[in-house]
């Protein structure tokens, strides 16, 4: 059994050590070893969510078990109406329970209920379509819009999608 709250500044250890180990193994296979290595940095990661999840325009929903272990995250910002969900990690061994699903529709729910009339964004890695397909069932469509990045020879690619009412 999990629950979802609110993130706070409590957790900020927590996001980043989920987002360290699901960053990992969610692009294992789908980026180069090297790639992962060099951006996946815990120091990092928990330098960068202290200061975000204290920002006013972040918000964080945490996922956690009766124990309260943090087993997932979901983090998403407003820029002018605009919401884009920056990340959505479940720990590998959490993976397929549902919790990215709960995530997902309680971060969704929340910002509807501030404002109907608001669009919705993400960008993912082109060859993730497990989670292409997760967005979709969502309402995400592909916009077109690709970011390209080259990586020691290799086009790394996230493709925009946005939220259909």
């Amino acid at each position: 059994m999990y629950f979802v709250r609110r993130g706070n500044l409590d957790d900020f250890t927590d996001i980043a050590n989920m987002h360290f180990e699901s960053w990992g193994a969610a692009y294992l296979g789908l980026l180069p070893e090297s790639y992962i290595s060099n951006k996946n940095n815990l120091f990092e990661k928990t330098e960068m969510w202290q200061a975000l999840i204290v920002h006013h325009d972040v918000v964080v929903w945490v996922a956690h078990d009766t124990n309260h272990k943090s087993l997932g995250f979901i983090g998403y910002f407003n820029k002018n109406n605009s919401y884009e969900i920056t990340t959505l990690y479940v720990l590998p061994e959490y993976q397929r329970l549902g919790i990215g699903t709960e995530l997902m529709k309680t971060s969704l729910q929340d910002i509807l209920e501030s404002n109907i009339n608001t669009h919705f964004y993400l960008w993912v890695l082109e060859s993730n379509t497990a989670a292409i397909d997760f967005y979709k069932k969502f309402g995400f469509v592909y916009t077109g819009d690709n970011s390209e990045e080259c990586y020691e020879g290799t086009k790394i690619t996230d493709i925009k999608m946005v939220r259909k009412k």
